[in-house]
């Protein structure tokens, strides 16, 4: 008995010392631009996609070319175009680039498949970004990365920027609501280099700051990061800000094994949010917020299929939760057009 328990104490230390690995986030960077044509065919089948994967980060990239002109590459052309340089996509939009890896320009931007081989992956390092504004003068930046497993990874870079949630601009090329804008840089477009601690456990902090710009609406701005390879570019993790907010969803994955009997759509035609369950539930209560973080629609959801009015929101990105009397949560994001 003393010998197992023993065993088992030593089994603990163990644990301890060489950690866990936790799920590696998904992002996407978008290259897109308003005064493109072809973005504007293939954009919307990509953000549909991409409202569909749970837990995935999205960041627009706006080049200059092949659209000088575009409103949002004007903003900050020199880190729109490096970052599009840093990928080698520079010269046609739309393109992807998903974990790193550049997605092929003749790919169905539509399709889950394109997501596929990047999903239910771990990583041995977090990432826990804290936000702060001041007024409508600055921005105030803290980033943790945390080693969260024993690892062996080399030289690393560190791609800290600041992001609109929503831009609300009609380009020439009909598009009106953009997503996830890069609107400025914290470490320069190609990242700082910084080296993940090797004892478990430890973090790195980085403090930023910035001040505001006119042309932001300083409500929508967020932080993101991205930790990856400096040679492959692969990502290692990646986070980005919600503003916190007491009983908002923390993030957009999914939180319940049963959260895939949910299915959460908004119809633009009817300006309705539909809702349909098969978890044989007699209640279900949907919550929606706005990404300050402010509960703006509250329904019970009494049927397989609901309809709820939604022509009262403006457009944007929104995070959901859905919770039931015996516990089943699913927690997304659901974009209104």
């Amino acid at each position: 008995m003393k010998k197992s328990i023993l065993y088992l104490f030593a089994f603990t230390v163990f644990i301890d010392l060489v950690g866990a690995q936790v799920p590696k986030k998904v992002i996407v960077e978008h290259f897109t631009n308003t005064k493109c044509s072809i973005c504007a065919s293939r954009n919307p089948g990509f953000y549909s996609n991409l409202n569909n994967q749970n837990g995935v980060i999205h960041l627009a990239i706006h080049p200059s070319s092949p659209y000088p002109a575009c409103v949002l590459s004007q903003h900050n052309v020199s880190e729109n175009d490096a970052r599009t340089n840093y990928y080698g996509v520079y010269g046609g939009t739309p393109r992807l680039v998903i974990q790193g890896v550049v997605i092929a320009s003749t790919a169905d931007y539509g399709s889950a498949s394109i997501f596929t081989p990047y999903l239910s992956q771990n990583t041995p390092a977090s990432i826990r970004i804290t936000q702060t504004k001041f007024a409508n003068d600055s921005i105030h930046s803290r980033i943790v990365v945390k080693t969260e497993a024993l690892h062996n990874l080399g030289a690393l870079k560190l791609f800290v920027c600041l992001t609109e949630d929503t831009v609300f601009y009609t380009g020439s090329n009909g598009e009106s609501k953009h997503y996830g804008v890069f609107r400025k840089s914290y470490t320069g477009t190609s990242g700082m280099s910084v080296t993940l601690p090797a004892i478990v456990g430890d973090s790195a902090v980085y403090t930023m700051s910035s001040p505001s710009n006119s042309a932001w609406n300083l409500a929508r701005i967020n932080t993101l990061a991205i930790l990856q390879n400096e040679t492959t570019k692969e990502v290692i993790q990646s986070e980005t800000t919600i503003p916190p907010s007491s009983g908002v969803p923390a993030g957009i994955e999914d939180q319940s094994e049963n959260s895939s009997s949910v299915s959460v759509f908004y119809s633009n035609q009817n300006t309705s949010i539909f809702i349909q369950q098969n978890l044989k539930e007699t209640h279900l209560n949907f919550d929606l917020y706005n990404l300050m973080g402010r509960k703006i629609l509250s329904e019970n959801i009494e049927s397989s299929f609901e309809k709820v009015n939604a022509n009262k929101l403006s457009s944007g990105i929104y995070l959901y939760k859905i919770e039931s009397t015996n516990g089943n949560l699913k927690t997304g994001k659901l974009f209104v057009q």
